[in-house]
């Protein structure tokens, strides 16, 4: 908006930042007025809201725009079925991020680290929310070791991220010429 140096500017636009932070973290927080019911694969249902989900999301707002979409809970059937495929922890922690542009990923302990990191970009690359994609991979990349370099490997060549399968890839020969 304005560009002087200002600081009560600078910091009644940092307060407007902040309370707009709060704001979808309490929308997270709060089922009222949701409108979609999405289920995990071990059957825990989130109450969603068809807003953040349609605005993070071009893969969702497309299927929303479809003509005639099935729905089910007031999802797409695509939407749907895609999301049932993975655990309670990595939709929480998807739909979080979503809502909120942050994870609390290493507080989670319930789930393999490196499986649940790629649960999480696997979810963000098929609903395209670059963001949560990146920092999954700078997680992955980052706590990357032997007994999960070929996972991520994996995922890289199924979603087609050559950036993600030369950077294991590398990681998998260097372990290798270690040994």
């Amino acid at each position: 908006m304005c560009g002087g140096g200002n600081s009560d500017v600078e910091r009644g636009r940092q307060r407007c930042q902040k309370n707009a932070g709060l704001m979808w973290n309490n929308l997270w927080c709060s089922k009222d007025f949701s409108d979609v019911t999405l289920h995990s694969s071990d059957g825990v249902a989130f109450k969603l809201h068809k807003l953040p989900l349609v605005a993070r999301s071009p893969v969702m707002s497309e299927a929303w725009k479809t003509p005639e979409v099935e729905l089910v809970d007031g999802a797409p059937l695509e939407v749907a079925q895609f999301v049932r495929q993975f655990p309670f922890v990595a939709l929480k922690n998807f739909f979080y991020a979503l809502y909120t542009g942050s994870c609390d990923i290493i507080k989670d302990r319930r789930t393999a680290f490196h499986h649940f990191c790629t649960d999480i970009y696997s979810l963000a690359h098929h609903f395209q929310v670059q963001d949560i994609m990146d920092m999954s991979y700078l997680l992955m990349k980052n706590r990357k070791l032997p007994s999960n370099a070929v996972e991520i490997y994996l995922l890289a060549v199924e979603v087609k991220d050559e950036t993600l399968r030369s950077d294991a890839e590398r990681y998998i020969v260097s372990r290798r010429q270690d040994a």
